[in-house]
């Protein structure tokens, strides 16, 4: 008993009470409507004479109903048994069978009210038989008139309340669509039995006045026609509204959706509680989500590989082999003493160092609008103007240095920096199968050179002549020239220049 209780109380915080008051009471109103309808607007004096030959009829129907309502509230929580299982200990059940049962949850109600009803007008046809046969096809006709259209509003009201459980059941992949009526049919169906029956009903009505049905006096069925075409004002404002909902509200809320993936969400998800076509729009959107966020990863990671703008290159376009001339400017960054300073130290402790190191150099170098194009061991070569074009690649990459020399004092790990400016091939290079964005010319040639003697130099940065005059004014004010040497593999003179104290730069 107080297992009952326990499992009583905890269906109450649900929505499974508000669902139950919904689907009976579309189905007790519709029983009372037909029943008045039949006893006070049906000009038939069959159905005067009835009602006194069996004087306890009214609490005969009641009976019935209560009965209806007993057995329909029984049959159901057998039915909806096992989601409410599943609802309180979701991993101890299958999910594909919770799934398949969630959604043609709606279907089976109706199913239900179906047959209660097809009882219902088997034994009000059977007790009007007894007294006139006229009398049994007008309440049969009748009563079945009544029993689909509540049939319809019950399954309508049910596919609306089982939302929330349906989004739960769903919340992972949605595999089929014929687990409810699709839309079009829906539609169809909605109409027919909200509009399209109570306007036979009048036609009955009419065709029975003249078959001798009714009174002689037409004016009689007056009343059952005014009733009818309420019935159908009412019904068919009821049911078009449940059956707009059950099309406009995920519409709506794929909009809203939509709306924000435009304003850079990309977790957006939205609930699947559909089993028609519209359930398959709602997972084709989360699974376009998910390919978006996935899509989004994979950009991120290979950005972290290979640069921003190369992995947005090669994720816009085809890549291919091959590379085209760009004038840039190179950096090239070298740590010194890193030998002595791996075997002094751990290697996770040189990895870390060397992280540390590293950090500074790629924020430095983003910071002016340049790429990391590679990692050599201790040494990084970053780009500026490949692949984004820069107006003052020189420049930027000038401004990288300077930074970088103040960035990194305090380190354990130091570094020289070379600059050179001038034409290179840039583009992909390697095979079919594997290949990498890169640069290759004289200008990195010559930035390598220039870091090695940069490893002996006061501030530990070098560029040439050639690069420095191709910088702003601004930039070139902050650097001073040097001596002319000829760098290792090279047969000319290089004129080298460093940057000036930060003090003396300030000045100028």
């Amino acid at each position: 008993m107080r297992r009952l209780l326990r499992a009583l109380r905890w269906v109450l915080t649900t929505s499974w009470p508000l669902y139950a008051a919904l689907v009976l009471g579309a189905n007790v109103l519709g029983a009372a409507a037909i029943m008045l309808f039949i006893r006070f607007m049906i000009p038939m004096p069959e159905i005067a004479e009835f009602d006194t030959d069996i004087s306890d009829l009214p609490a005969v129907g009641v009976a019935y109903v209560i009965f209806a309502i007993v057995v329909g509230v029984v049959v159901t929580l057998l039915m909806f048994r096992p989601v409410l299982e599943w609802q309180r200990d979701p991993d101890g059940h299958d999910p594909n069978m919770v799934r398949t049962l969630v959604l043609r949850l709606p279907v089976y109600q109706a199913g239900v009210c179906a047959i209660v009803w097809a009882i219902g007008i088997v034994l009000a046809v059977s007790v009007a038989a007894t007294s006139s046969g006229r009398l049994a096809v007008v309440i049969g006709v009748a009563t079945l008139l009544a029993g689909a259209v509540v049939v319809l509003l019950t399954y309508l009201c049910a596919e609306r309340m089982v939302r929330p459980v349906a989004a739960m059941a769903l919340s992972r992949r949605f595999e089929d669509s014929t687990l409810e009526p699709p839309i079009k049919q829906r539609l169809r169906m909605t109409w027919l039995l909200t509009s399209a029956v109570p306007s036979v009903g009048v036609l009955l009505l009419i065709l029975g006045q003249e078959a001798g049905y009714f009174t002689d006096n037409a004016a009689d069925i007056i009343p059952a026609t005014l009733w009818l075409i309420l019935a159908a004002l009412v019904t068919g404002f009821f049911g078009t509204t449940l059956s707009i909902m059950s099309v406009v509200d995920p519409i709506q809320e794929l909009q809203q959706a939509i709306n924000r993936v435009r304003r850079g969400d990309s977790e957006t998800q939205v609930d699947i509680y559909d089993g028609s076509e519209i359930g398959v729009l709602q997972a084709g959107f989360n699974e376009m989500m998910r390919g978006l966020r996935e899509r989004e990863r994979v950009r991120d990671i290979f950005g972290r590989y290979v640069g921003v703008e190369v992995a947005r290159r090669a994720l816009e376009e085809r890549p291919t082999l091959g590379g085209e001339d760009r004038k840039v400017a190179v950096l090239f960054i070298d740590v010194i003493g890193s030998t002595a300073f791996a075997v002094s130290h751990t290697p996770e402790e040189v990895v870390a160092e060397l992280n540390r190191f590293f950090e500074h150099v790629v924020e430095t170098v983003h910071r002016n609008r340049g790429i990391i194009n590679k990692f050599q061991g201790d040494a990084a070569l970053a780009v500026f103007g490949a692949p984004l074009a820069l107006t003052d690649a020189n420049s930027m990459a000038l401004t990288a240095a300077r930074e970088l020399r103040e960035e990194l004092k305090g380190l354990q790990l130091q570094a020289g920096i070379g600059v050179a400016a001038g034409h290179v091939v840039a583009g992909h290079i390697g095979g079919a199968d594997r290949f990498e964005y890169t640069v290759i010319g004289d200008a990195v040639n010559q930035a390598a050179r220039l870091t090695e003697l940069a490893k002996d130099t006061p501030g530990r940065v070098l560029t040439n002549a050639a690069t420095l005059r191709g910088a702003n004014e601004a930039e070139r004010a902050r650097w001073t020239m040097m001596k002319s040497i000829e760098l290792r593999g090279r047969h000319e003179m290089t004129q080298l220049a460093r940057p000036i104290r930060q003090t003396l730069a300030d000045r100028s």
